[in-house]
């Protein structure tokens, strides 16, 4: 497997284990009646970014390619802690900006076929989360 693609591979595993997402549902938001949709669709997509990046971390691991995870969450993640789903959102949708914008960036560097799959995978994956975090952004507005 060539670097740029091992690169990617190793970004998004990085990407979707210590992400705010992660962060946002493993700390339990607060959320009233009316945001209890949102909670759980939040925490519906931070397992489905856990599992994806699970993923990649097995099939590094079948390539026998050493791993290079490590780390953990940012710690200005800690402000998100007894907050609401309001006042996340918006974090949420920048960060998914973010991500979504380096994952395109990086994408065109990745020769590897099997890594290209597993990348726009991811990349679908994120701009679908984005969406749904968008679109609940604007209910919200409305």
């Amino acid at each position: 497997m060539d670097a740029g693609s091992l690169s990617l591979l190793y970004r998004l595993a990085s990407m979707g284990a210590y992400s705010l997402l992660q962060y946002v549902g493993q700390s339990f938001p607060w959320s009233g009646d009316k945001s209890l949709l949102m909670r759980t669709q939040i925490l519906t997509m931070a397992g489905e970014e856990r599992d994806s990046a699970a993923q990649l971390v097995r099939i590094l691991q079948k390539k026998h390619v050493p791993l290079r995870v490590k780390g953990g969450f940012p710690s200005h993640y800690t402000s998100g802690n007894f907050v609401s789903i309001d006042y996340l959102l918006p974090k949420l949708i920048a960060e998914h900006v973010k991500e979504v914008a380096e994952i395109e960036r990086e994408l065109p560097k990745v020769a590897d076929e099997e890594a290209r799959i597993l990348a726009q995978a991811y990349l679908d994956m994120k701009r679908g989360h984005l969406q749904t975090l968008t679109a609940s952004a604007a209910n919200k507005a409305v």
